[in-house]
């Protein structure tokens, strides 16, 4: 019993380590003597309230742990999504609800440019299985020129994006 916890330990703590974008070797013949490419986590912690500052204009909160591996630049990303614009007079800052994907599954690439900068900032190190709230200030969305009659010009956002499945591009 005592081995299979350590076992599970130890293939947890690889799994963690393994998660983020490839380290690079100078080493050539470590490099080819081994099959898979090394991967370190670099994703921003978790601070006391909750919230995860991931870069300026942009922060997070899980609001449902994921189980899967970590989201990196390159892989597609298949989603469901839900979007309100940005109130912060509202309780939960939910202001007028814009659009969701329903029964339609939402697929981009991560750091492909496919979707708005916020979201190729925001996704990566999402777990799969993991629901984040994303805030989105409006130079991370669609800035001065909005997005229809929906988003109006310099509006944040706040996106509701539940990670379903990961796909490395290969």
């Amino acid at each position: 019993m005592n081995r299979n916890l350590a076992l599970v330990s130890i293939v947890s703590a690889m799994t963690l380590a393994s998660c983020g974008q490839p380290e690079e070797s100078g080493d050539d013949d470590e490099a080819a003597a081994t099959t898979d490419a090394v991967v370190k986590v670099d994703c921003p912690a978790v601070d006391e309230s909750g919230t995860i500052e991931i870069a300026p204009g942009l922060s997070a909160r899980v609001l449902k742990a994921g189980y899967g591996r970590a989201a990196v630049k390159g892989d597609y990303a298949d989603t469901n999504v839900w979007l309100w614009q940005l109130d912060d007079s509202a309780e939960d800052r939910h202001g007028q609800f814009v659009w969701e994907s329903g029964a339609n599954i939402f697929q981009f690439q991560l750091g492909a440019g496919q979707v708005i900068k916020g979201w190729d900032l925001g996704v990566p190190c999402m777990l799969e299985g993991e629901t984040r709230e994303l805030v989105v200030a409006s130079e991370l969305a669609y800035g001065e020129a909005g997005r229809g009659e929906a988003i109006p010009p310099n509006t944040p956002l706040i996106f509701t994006i539940e990670l379903v499945k990961l796909t490395a591009s290969e």
